[in-house]
């Protein structure tokens, strides 16, 4: 919340502490409303001369113990053990810095926005300038987190306080998150016990262990199989590491030739996977042929997948569901910042590793989205049908959103032990979405949170615009429930 300054300045009192900080020398100024001014600098000198050009007309005292409580805050704020950062405002702004400031405010620790993100958050979509300048005038850095946000092309760009301190900060951002989710998913999977051990062999699966594929991958075992293909464990005795290689199944029998369709799907998901990195997505590497048979090598997760989690555990904690959910939706943003719509997300295809990572993978039928309106003009369904949104069962359009519903349904399972609707069919799910939706998750587990259960229910709301709008704003939703946790 800010405060505008009322009083004349000639009138105003600021106490100020200078301390140090990971990021060189801190200068925390506030009034008896609140915080001022948060500056970063090299020297004392610098700093108070910086506080004296930016107040001429205060009266300025140096005076640790009033401020000690805020001071600490914004201290084990940066050290990663507070990532909320609620402190009192008392700072002049126009109207239109205010709504920036807010909406810097709301961005989660270790996430990014770009200047469009805020422009959009704020209502003023074209006012990227506008936005940059709220972010340069910002007295208070930290509080009001200005450094959160970055240039469309994912670089940091510049900072009031140095463009080294801006990266310093998010780094140290990003750290401390990726090791809190970890050790909640450790723990986690540490509880359920060693992965299972390999179970029936999946139909289809042509090679046994021991066979070797190209001279250079030896098979280990099966780990599963899908309509396009069958997924080995496998070791490249190039690089003498363990893969996951994923092998085109042929049209009929051993012998048979490859399906022409199931061909193109295959290049597709390489085409796609390939222009998709980062920490939640399952890297893909290479396609490639040997001995008759078709195959893409991938990266090999050493963990389970969330249907095997759910399988032996049933309901998940709500901290690890909100866990789970950050990181599937910052897989996601990515792979929708590229254009990308997965189309068949489910338990089954998200994987978390033993270090505590999730894994979103088998982009088999992911399209790009200019093309998803061609790929439903047969009126066949791809998916999975418990997952599938109203729009994909129905062969109409899809867009980013249809992901996120399904991501919803994959969070609902997470919590309550069972997929949105009962029914079976394609018709059946439709007719139930169109006449009231799923029950509440609450109904089912009354544990969880009264917000969280409105969020996957709007989630998995049968209009697409009732749904979150982006899977970013699914994930800042779910980090505010987490903080509230």
């Amino acid at each position: 919340m800010f405060a505008t300054i009322e009083a004349a300045a000639a009138a105003s009192i600021i106490g100020y502490t200078i301390v140090d900080s990971p990021l060189g020398r801190l200068l925390v100024g506030a009034t008896t409303r609140g915080i001022c001014t948060v500056r970063l600098g090299e020297s004392d000198a610098e700093l108070e001369a910086g506080l004296r050009r930016e107040h001429p007309d205060a009266a300025l005292r140096r005076d640790a113990e009033p401020l000690a409580l805020w001071v600490n805050a914004l201290l084990r704020h940066l050290a990663g053990d507070e990532p909320r950062l609620a402190l009192p405002l008392d700072v002049r702004a126009t109207a239109f810095q205010r709504r920036v400031w807010d909406a810097l405010r709301a961005i989660p620790y270790g996430a990014t926005r770009s200047y469009s993100d805020i422009a959009r958050a704020v209502g003023r979509p074209g006012a990227l300038r506008a936005v940059a300048r709220a972010c340069a005038t910002n007295p208070a850095a930290l509080v009001i987190p200005c450094h959160r946000v970055i240039r469309h092309d994912g670089d940091a760009g510049g900072y009031r306080w140095g463009a080294h301190r801006k990266r310093m900060l998010l780094e140290r951002e990003r750290t401390a998150v990726a090791l809190a989710e970890r050790a909640v998913l450790r723990a986690f999977v540490d509880e359920i016990g060693a992965p299972p051990a390999d179970g029936a062999r999946p139909a289809g699966a042509g090679l046994a262990a021991g066979a070797v594929v190209g001279g250079r991958y030896d098979i280990l075992r099966a780990l599963g199989g899908g309509g396009m293909g069958v997924v080995y464990a496998a070791r490249d005795r190039e690089l003498d590491e363990v893969i996951a290689l994923k092998v085109l199944r042929a049209s009929s029998g051993g012998g048979g030739s490859e399906d022409p369709a199931a061909l193109a799907r295959f290049r597709s998901e390489l085409r796609i996977t390939r222009r998709i990195s980062h920490p939640h997505v399952v890297r893909t590497h290479d396609i490639g042929e040997a001995d008759g048979c078709r195959f893409i090598t991938m990266e090999y997760v050493d963990g389970w997948s969330l249907a095997q989690l759910l399988e032996r555990r049933g309901p998940l904690p709500v901290h690890v569901a909100l866990v789970l959910g950050q990181q599937l939706c910052r897989a996601l943003h990515v792979v929708h910042a590229q254009g990308v719509i997965h189309r068949d997300i489910k338990p089954q295809n998200v994987l978390v590793t033993r270090d505590g990572d999730l894994k979103l993978t088998d982009f088999g039928i992911a399209e790009l989205e200019r093309h998803t309106v061609a790929a439903r003009g047969d009126g066949a369904q791809s998916g999975t049908v418990p997952y599938m949104a109203p729009e994909q069962l129905l062969g109409e359009p899809l867009d980013a959103r249809t992901d996120l519903y399904a991501a919803g349904a994959v969070l609902y399972e997470c919590l309550t032990g069972r997929p949105p609707y009962s029914g079976a069919s394609p018709a059946s799910l439709v007719a139930q979405a169109l006449l009231g939706g799923p029950p509440s998750p609450r109904a089912l587990q009354p544990g969880v949170p009264v917000r969280l259960a409105e969020l996957l229910l709007a989630a998995l709301a049968a209009d697409p615009a009732a749904r979150p709008a982006s899977a970013t704003a699914l994930h800042d939703t779910l980090a505010e429930i987490a903080w509230g946790e």
